[in-house]
């Protein structure tokens, strides 16, 4: 997954629906970063989102596989350089798409372990994101975060999902991007 689903889903203290299906849940050194970073001054106020989604990891460390990534690797890197150089705004590290490529990588990474009947499940809401993982030549099913709430709902049972998209909208001011009604969901089968 990319951010965005931890950070919603966070909102509304859900993450463990993300072991509902049973599968290894995995997530990429950089998307843990992006998570928990400190966003900076006036930016993001949901603090306690991501302290929850900060504790949720930690409390899960055992379920939960970090993919290390060069992305992850060069971002660490950078920010330790940035840090020893005092923070100076003009040298910060660029933050943009860092998670959506370490989630690429990732994909391309594990398609050559998965058994033939195996898919990778990648729930992702950044558009260029998911438009690089549908490239991907592998057994994927690709979701947002509205759809994969849906999915927990319909064949989880999951009650709270019925009303858990209305409490994301309310907690992010009805910023959350609603997904792509015309490809809710794209499955891709060798």
């Amino acid at each position: 997954m990319d951010n965005t689903p931890l950070s919603l889903l966070g909102t509304i203290e859900s993450l463990d629906w993300f072991f509902e299906p049973g599968c290894d849940l995995m997530i990429t050194d950089m998307v843990i970063s992006e998570a928990i970073r400190e966003p900076g001054e006036g930016r993001d106020r949901r603090r306690n989102a991501r302290a929850y989604v900060a504790g949720w990891l930690d409390r899960n460390r055992d379920r939960i596989t970090v993919l290390a990534t060069v992305e992850g690797q060069r971002y660490e890197r950078e920010m330790r350089l940035w840090e020893r150089a005092g923070k100076p705004d003009d040298l910060h590290p660029d933050w943009s798409d860092r998670g959506e490529r370490s989630v690429f990588s990732a994909v391309q990474d594990l398609k050559a372990a998965l058994a033939q009947t195996e898919e990778i499940v990648v729930i992702m809401d950044d558009r260029d994101g998911r438009d690089a993982v549908r490239a991907v030549r592998a057994d994927i099913a690709l979701m947002g975060t509205r759809t994969f709430i849906r999915w927990m709902e319909e064949d989880f049972g999951i009650e709270a999902a019925a009303t858990a998209w209305q409490a994301i909208r309310i907690a992010t001011a009805d910023t959350a991007d609603e997904g792509e009604e015309e490809d809710p969901v794209y499955i891709r089968r060798r």
